[in-house]
């Protein structure tokens, strides 16, 4: 009799189950979206993007997400359209039990700004990303330029494609694929921004036409000539030993050319 009973018992919580998966199917297919919530991490990054931005491109796509079943929306395409914005690391799609549906969205973190030899702009982020300069979305960085290859074709080599919400619409380049001498800008302006003298002193990389790479600092008319990105620690370290030490006794602008090629000294010219 027992075993009836528990028998009886268990058909009948399947039997529950079975009827709150389907009245929960049911509603879902009901469930209309109620709001679409954009959530943009910056990560103290100056912004490239806004909500305002991110919905026009969803709009010009032909995605409808506010008042639409949740089952109609297409998650997985809205997320591959947003991980296609150059500007956008991360993005990821959720909706909750009452119809409002999120995207998670983490920008970029633009690093700095280049400027080839035939006028062409692009900016790399702190990954090595190639990204279109936005000009509705201007901000300060330090500044790459001279004896640049095209960058346009740069970024085109690394996936590159055109888009109605941008003229010049570069794909996210991985640093791997950069040319030699974006990965050279990217590398220095890496160690720049890390360095607390460097970052707060230089404003511009330039590459001359012998390929070296000179810096130019904000205040003087002085060009530091490193050279090359081979033991730029050791440059920039002697860099800072001769700022700290060096510029005590002489004027900073007594000096045309500061020249950190050369291994355990700085050689400097007037």
């Amino acid at each position: 009799m027992k075993r009836i009973l528990n028998i009886i018992v268990f058909i009948a919580l399947a039997s529950g189950m079975v009827f709150l998966f389907v009245f929960a199917n049911l509603k879902q297919k009901e469930l209309v979206c109620s709001e679409f919530i954009i959530d943009i991490d910056y990560d103290g990054a100056p912004p490239l993007i806004d909500n305002s931005t991110i919905k026009k491109e969803i709009t010009r796509s032909g995605i409808r997400i506010k008042n639409q079943p949740v089952v109609s929306i297409k998650s997985p395409q809205l997320q591959q359209l947003l991980k296609s914005n150059p500007y956008i690391k991360k993005a990821t799609i959720s909706v909750s039990v009452n119809g409002i549906v999120k995207a998670n969205i983490l920008q970029r973190n633009p690093l700095v700004r280049v400027v080839d030899r035939e006028y062409n702009q692009c900016i790399l982020d702190d990954e090595g990303h190639i990204m279109p300069v936005n000009i509705e979305f201007p901000v300060r960085l330090v500044l790459a330029s001279g004896n640049i290859n095209n960058v346009i074709k740069a970024s085109a080599k690394s996936g590159a494609s055109e888009t109605p919400s941008s003229r010049v619409r570069y794909q996210p380049a991985r640093i791997t694929n950069l040319p030699s001498d974006l990965s050279d800008i990217h590398k220095v302006a890496l160690k720049l921004k890390t360095d607390t003298l460097t970052s707060a002193l230089i404003e511009q990389i330039y590459i001359n036409s012998m390929k070296e790479i000179e810096l130019i600092p904000k205040v003087g008319e002085q060009s530091i000539i490193m050279g090359d990105t081979v033991l730029i620690d050791h440059k920039l370290r002697n860099l800072r030993v001769f700022y700290d030490h060096g510029m005590k006794n002489f004027a900073w602008n007594n000096y045309k050319v500061i020249n950190l090629k050369y291994k355990n000294q700085v050689v400097c010219s007037k």
